[in-house]
């Protein structure tokens, strides 16, 4: 009776404080949000590898940090499987874009770490659970599917692209450059997403609210990147 008294005990203890535990992640979760969406503008805004694009791109790094540990917890909690994908898809893009750049100064003359592996795995995986849960949404709700599909297939495919570049280096130091300013920006895309999407309501066409913002920030990131690895041509167009 003593044992079984314990146990009863203790799980009355787990669930008063799961509640509790729950709502410190999710102010975690929107507090770190909100940094990494107010740092991601910044990094956008200011010279690239300047001290403040530098500065903000680490702050940034470290809100997305936070946003994936609360998610997972959330996720878990909560039965959110979509939540679990997008937070390992999001955090995969962070890891994967701060690689390129740090802490391998030179990494097409450097051999990938154990920690590069992990991560690129990470993104191919993450995106093949992302495409096959594609499935699901599709059969139950509709053009919602497009979602998952989407991120799961550019996830995958820049997962395979980093696994390449393993074993065949591009020695041009702008291909590391850019391929730093896809995935950060992919990661501050999602960013942005996810505040829209909390925000904004338009009903069944919700799912346009999830896929435009990526398209419209990656547009963005595609001309900041030229501007910055050709700035002789930018600014031939803009005259």
């Amino acid at each position: 009776m003593l044992d079984t008294g314990c146990w009863l005990l203790v799980l009355g203890y787990k669930y008063t404080v799961m509640p509790n535990a729950l709502k410190i992640m999710l102010i975690i979760h929107i507090i770190s949000g909100f940094i990494a969406l107010i740092t991601g503008f910044i990094s956008m805004l200011t010279t690239k590898g300047g001290k403040r694009h530098r500065f903000s791109g680490k702050i940034f790094f470290g809100a997305m940090t936070g946003v994936f540990i609360t998610a997972i917890f959330i996720s878990i909690v909560k039965g959110l499987a979509f939540l679990l994908m997008v937070g390992f898809f999001s955090y995969y893009l962070a890891c994967a874009g701060y690689r390129r750049i740090k802490p391998r100064k030179k990494p097409f003359k450097q051999r990938p770490a154990f920690m590069d592996w992990v991560i690129s795995l990470t993104g191919i995986l993450a995106g093949l659970a992302l495409i096959i849960f594609s499935i699901s949404w599709f059969s139950n709700r509709g053009a919602f599917g497009i979602v998952p599909l989407s991120f799961g297939t550019f996830c995958f495919l820049t997962g395979i692209q980093d696994l390449g570049t393993f074993f065949y280096p591009p020695a041009n130091k702008l291909y590391w450059i850019r391929g730093h300013g896809i995935r950060m920006g992919a990661s501050f895309a999602a960013t942005i997403t996810a505040f829209i999407v909390v925000n904004v309501n338009i009903g069944a066409y919700n799912w346009v609210l999830w896929v435009l913002p990526g398209v419209l920030t990656g547009i963005w990131i595609s001309r900041a990147i030229r501007n910055f690895l050709h700035p002789a041509a930018a600014k031939n167009e803009s005259t």
